[in-house]
């Protein structure tokens, strides 16, 4: 599998109080069970084609990765740095993420 890119013609920018919200809450262990703000709130927003899609927190580190730079199993290493969660798991999440955008158009999985 290759390298990773988003679409050059989807514009996209991070909500970076959304962002710091969502972080906050992931760290804070005090909030462990709660339902989580880094699940709902969308904390990158993409504009493709006249729709707006809103990325949650994992979503978001995940479009971020998609630079050119790495593959699946180096998104999967930076993401297991940042997520306390079974890498199989992650894993998981990754690959439907990753499936369900370069299905839409919205990145590209090079050879």
């Amino acid at each position: 599998m290759g390298k990773l890119t988003r679409n050059p013609s989807v514009n996209w920018r991070v909500e970076t109080h959304r962002e710091e919200r969502a972080l906050e809450a992931l760290l804070d262990p005090e909030r462990e069970g709660e339902d989580l703000e880094t699940g709902t709130v969308g904390t990158v927003t993409l504009l493709s084609d006249g729709v707006m899609h809103q990325l949650n927190l994992m979503g978001g580190e995940i479009w971020k990765l998609c630079d050119g730079s790495l593959d699946r199993n180096g998104i999967l290493d930076s993401l297991m740095q940042t997520f306390e969660a079974d890498r199989q798991t992650v894993k998981e999440d990754l690959d439907e993420f990753l499936s369900d955008m370069i299905r839409r158009g919205l990145m590209h999985e090079g050879k």
